[in-house]
């Protein structure tokens, strides 16, 4: 999400030099289908992100970046082989050597991963990439200049200082709810990377209402009256479950009455129109598989008094 949102921004603050090549003034597409088309899923993980995009440069002519993201805790030794086959497939669709950019998300100092180095005999293949280490990043300046991905970057810190500890998660979640209504970004910026940010900080629903009754006591004492960036983006969480939990109850809803058309039409079928008293009985079951069940009991029944206590019996079942 932040790549697509924030791509000049993560490569000014990431990838200085790499920035300074490119015209941002001049559209920017990404090729997520073709990058797919060569790179599957099946071979980037659910711990990594690809972002191929084809970029201006500041001379005119066309360039590709290639952004790998690697978001894994432990050290890959694959890394500077897999970096190479991503560019040589890059190359071989396009005829385009890629500028290829590595971020590494991780918490472990020590992995610094090289380029990558073959021989054989007299050859001698080797590529090297940009990399850049997240922790490595002194975030003062760009949280003082306002570049929005610092704020993510500071909040992916502090998913990985609270791993595990879920009281502290919320003292940080709630002190970065704090300080971003203060941080001097624009409104869309400030709900953009508050999405980001409530997923990168996610806590156990229990402990989010009680940050959201806090949050809103803050602002009560604040006088706030406009809705925060958090309130904003748990506003259309609970808005999408709502429509979620609507979609659902539509279907079950559909289910019970195609099962309720179903019974009403054996029945009629056997013993002519359903008289009011069956027709109650029928309208006031809602479970569509146990409507399912009627229907098929229904073949059986020898009439509709017959009807009305089987429905009447299986009412007063006790339940386990």
């Amino acid at each position: 999400m932040a790549l697509d949102s924030y791509l000049p921004a993560i490569i000014e603050m990431l990838f200085g030099d790499v920035a300074t090549l490119v015209d941002w003034s001049k559209p920017v597409s990404f090729l997520d289908s073709e990058l797919q088309a060569i790179v599957p899923d099946s071979e980037t993980g659910d711990l990594r992100a690809d972002k191929l995009v084809q970029v201006t440069r500041r001379d005119g002519t066309e360039a590709l970046l290639f952004i790998h993201m690697e978001v894994q805790a432990q050290r890959d030794p694959s890394l500077p082989r897999r970096m190479f086959r991503y560019h040589y497939r890059i190359y071989d669709r396009f005829g385009q050597h890629p500028i290829s950019l590595v971020v590494l998300a991780d918490d472990e100092p020590g992995w610094r991963p090289g380029p990558y180095v073959q021989e054989v005999g007299p050859v001698r293949l080797s590529l090297e990439y940009a990399a850049c280490k997240l922790r490595d990043v002194d975030l003062g300046p760009w949280l003082a200049a306002g570049n929005p991905v610092a704020r993510i970057v500071q909040a992916h810190r502090l998913a990985q200082r609270t791993r595990g500890d879920e009281a502290g998660r919320w003292e940080a979640k709630l002190a970065f709810v704090r300080e971003l209504r203060g941080a001097g970004l624009g409104w869309e910026d400030s709900v953009r990377v508050m999405r980001v940010v409530h997923g990168l900080l996610a806590l156990p629903r229990e402990l989010e209402v009680a940050l959201r009754r806090e949050v809103r006591k803050q602002e009560e004492a604040m006088h706030e009256t406009m809705r925060s960036p958090y309130e904003t983006v748990v506003w259309e969480e609970g808005r999408e479950e709502g429509r979620q939990e609507g979609r659902q109850e539509g279907r079950q809803e559909g289910r019970c009455a195609a099962a309720r058309e179903m019974l009403l039409g054996i029945l009629t079928a056997r013993f002519g129109p359903c008289d009011d008293a069956t027709l109650r009985a029928i309208e006031a079951l809602s479970d569509g598989s146990e409507l399912m069940r009627l229907a098929q009991g229904a073949i059986h029944v020898g009439s509709l008094a017959d009807f009305r206590r089987e429905v009447g019996r299986r009412r007063d079942a006790p339940t386990a």
